[in-house]
Parts: C-alpha cells; sequence; structure tokens
C-alpha cells in the first residue's frame, strides 16, 4: 500500500483519479489511503453522510435518483477531467460499474 500512495504522491504531471466506492463504514479510516500530495483526485461513494468530513467545503453531491449521463458529467467535473472521449468512456465505465 506504501508503495501505490508513493507512487500517485510522485505524479505530478498526471492527472490520477483515485475510487472508493461503496466506502459505508466510518470506521475504515480511509484517509491512511490517501496520497500525502495536493493534486489528484479522490472519489468516494457512500450512503453514510457522516463520511463527508473527508470532502472540502461544498465538494459532496447527494446523487440518489442520478441518471447515467449526470453521473457522468458530476464525475468529469469533480476530478476536473476534459471532456475529450478517453475521459468520457472512462467515466461511464466508473459510473456503470457503481451504479
Amino acid at each position: 500500500m506504501n508503495a501505490s500512495l508513493h507512487w500517485l504522491a510522485s505524479q505530478t504531471d498526471r492527472n490520477w483519479l483515485l475510487l472508493f466506492d461503496n466506502a459505508d463504514n466510518v470506521d475504515l479510516k480511509l484517509s491512511k489511503y490517501f496520497p500525502s500530495c495536493s493534486f489528484g483526485n479522490i472519489v468516494i461513494t457512500t450512503r453514510n453522510r457522516e463520511l463527508r468530513h473527508y470532502t472540502a467545503k461544498d465538494a459532496d453531491a447527494d446523487v440518489k435518483g442520478m441518471d447515467i449521463e449526470d453521473a457522468k458529467n458530476l464525475l468529469l467535473v469533480q476530478a476536473r477531467a476534459e471532456s475529450d472521449v478517453g475521459n468520457i468512456a472512462l467515466a461511464e465505465t466508473i459510473v456503470l460499474v457503481t451504479f
């Protein structure tokens, strides 16, 4: 795990995404899985509102009832990713897996 976190933290010239899907247990202490850097993107999907403390102010979104197209767009915006063909396809794959 430490090698993976170090590698992500060293990727200063790349836009990476770390996804935690269905992270509903507050006892997981997710922050120990975050790289020590101020770049990159981390998305946490959860049904537990107590985990909002991991987000920046106003960075959490209630996606209950969201359709797939809106979910893709939200993911691209929150990941600060360009809406090019590759990123749209990747966002669709992530959204379809998490729905």
